[in-house]
């Protein structure tokens, strides 16, 4: 740990310890959270490579691997519960950008903001418990996969 760190947190004027308790809710969710944590950053398989030299194809097959190892990791590990998850999840994607961040960051939002009670009787436990994937799709002009070309259009 960082020496300034550590000499700042010894001289707070109240236990750091208990307020991270606070933080996550109990004790046992401090445990629980740093296990899942220490899970995570001693797992050869989680860590990152350098992404800077790889294409845009490349990039996407990594994101798409590590989402699918992540999925895989979760269960392996007994991690169901979604606070659990978002734990898991925030460690694992430190500088990171991969699908399943969509179902969390983007689907599940949406689902609950937009989506009917039907929608979200259907889709939401499963999404939040990783059964399943969601997306995201945004068709305002200018965004998306298909931009139209406005130079061609207005000619």
């Amino acid at each position: 740990m960082n020496q300034d760190l550590r000499r700042e947190r010894a001289a707070a004027s109240f236990n750091p310890e208990l307020l991270t308790h606070v933080l996550d809710g109990s004790p046992e969710n401090t445990r629980r959270r740093r296990e899942i944590e220490n899970l995570i950053l001693n797992d050869p398989d989680f860590q990152h490579e350098d992404l800077n030299f790889l294409t845009r194809s490349q990039r996407y097959e990594v994101a798409v691997r590590k989402s699918a190892n992540m999925v895989k990791k979760m269960r392996e590990f007994g991690i169901a519960d979604p606070e659990e998850i978002m734990w898991f999840k925030k460690v694992h994607l430190v500088n990171f950008v991969e699908p399943v961040g969509l179902n969390f960051s983007m689907f599940i939002p949406t689902l609950l903001n937009q989506g009917t009670t039907a929608q979200q009787e259907k889709w939401l436990l499963s999404s939040k418990g990783l059964q399943i994937i969601g997306t995201y799709a945004q068709t305002e002009m200018g965004h998306g996969h298909f931009p139209i070309n406005w130079s061609k259009t207005l000619a």
